[in-house]
């Protein structure tokens, strides 16, 4: 996990806005959408220990396109007419791509040069 600060900080920037809707959520409905948002949470943790944990791409990819797929599905849903819910549909979609493309935007800030062979994921 060796010089990731935009992956990192993508990462942590979801799971403070996890915990927050679910603690929105819970005290707005109470303990009936409680099991599916640990169930999201939990979801989103096992692909962040994946991807933090290993070298390959695959995990980011499931992380990215669950963002991504979070977004798009959350288009079609009840609340997606008010302006959190468009908030957090544009959250996921950018995080999603944010995610995907830490590494690009890294190099483009400068972050990470692209001609070290040394790079190790």
């Amino acid at each position: 996990m060796k010089q990731r600060p935009i992956l990192i900080s993508a990462i942590i920037l979801t799971l403070i806005v996890e915990l927050i809707l679910i603690i929105l959520v819970y005290n707005k409905v109470g303990t009936e959408r409680l099991p599916s948002q640990i169930g999201r949470l939990t979801i989103q943790l096992i692909l962040i220990i994946w991807v933090l944990s290993s070298k390959s791409n695959v995990g980011l990819f499931l992380l990215a396109g669950y963002h991504i797929v979070s977004g798009i599905f959350g288009l079609s849903s009840k609340g997606s007419d008010e302006l959190l819910g468009q908030i957090l549909i544009g959250f996921h979609i950018i995080i999603g791509i944010v995610i995907y493309f830490h590494d690009w935007i890294e190099n483009k800030i400068g972050i990470k040069k692209t001609s070290d062979n040394n790079v190790s994921y």
